[in-house]
């Protein structure tokens, strides 16, 4: 969908829409040219900031490039009777990706670490490095791993050349920010009031009696994470809790045990 629409609309500002997010697909989004990668569920204010500040990066890209252009006209390097921005603008992402895509192997030929070692290397690219932006830059890099590694906020503290206590202070200060892997498949059961009064409270309590954790930690097996949310903006379906994003309504105790032995079954299949 990038590449067509780097045919039919090259001056665009591409940002990417997800409920299923992942470093794999984050990184090659960004690498085809994706300004940003916004994983569900988010604000209507986080999506306008997204989309406001991918116009204003693409706006930056197009002036560089024209002066790059022109400075080589100027010194003779180059010679071009009529220079068009979106002409410029092509060739020069296409130089830049093929050069990216010669220097670097494959997605599919690295591993865990060093995927997300490449996608911390270009979010920290696409805000320019720059410590004003340190939240934009976790907040980013979260949404496409899920949480924040110790090696990933070693790897940023070294290129941005900060402390790694900054970096901790920064995060820590905000509840959004994890710093353990999330399992393979979250669970976020709603207490707020329409649906604690529909049984929510109780839900949490089985669903933690089940696991054996409780929200904010994943399971020994790496198979489930478990959070807590205040409302998921579905109160007509109370009880409601969410797995992998898909909304289940009128949840009780027994129907969440059946769901999570459902994705047990279907991952052993898998493994098999």
């Amino acid at each position: 969908m990038i590449t067509r629409l780097e045919e039919t609309s090259p001056g665009s500002a591409v940002v990417m829409i997800t409920g299923y997010p992942s470093i794999e697909r984050a990184t090659e989004a960004m690498k085809r040219g994706a300004m940003d990668y916004v994983a569900k569920p988010f604000t209507p204010d986080e999506i306008i900031k997204a989309v406001d500040e991918a116009i204003q990066r693409k706006e930056g890209e197009e002036r560089k490039v024209i002066e790059r252009f022109g400075a080589l006209t100027k010194t003779g390097k180059i010679s071009l009777p009529s220079i068009d921005e979106k002409m410029l603008q092509t060739l020069s992402a296409a130089i830049d990706e093929r050069r990216q895509m010669e220097a670097k192997p494959s997605l599919e030929a690295l591993s865990e670490p060093e995927r997300l070692e490449e996608m911390t290397l270009a979010v920290l690219n696409k805000y320019a490095r720059d410590t004003n932006n340190l939240i934009p830059i976790l907040q980013a890099i979260h949404s496409y791993a899920g949480y924040l590694s110790y090696e990933t906020i070693g790897l940023i503290a070294r290129e941005l050349k900060i402390s790694e206590h900054e970096i901790f202070g920064t995060a820590s200060f905000y509840a959004q920010f994890k710093f353990e892997k999330p399992g393979q498949h979250l669970i976020r059961c709603c207490t707020g009031t329409a649906c604690f009064v529909g049984g929510g409270g109780v839900i949490l309590e089985a669903v933690e009696s089940k696991l054996d954790i409780v929200p904010g930690q994943t399971t020994k097996d790496g198979m489930f994470s478990l959070e807590r949310v205040a409302c998921l903006g579905c109160c007509a379906l109370a009880p409601v809790v969410t797995i992998d994003g898909e909304v289940y309504g009128q949840m009780s105790p027994a129907k969440l045990s059946r769901a999570i032995d459902k994705i047990y079954r279907t991952e052993s299949v898998k493994s098999d």
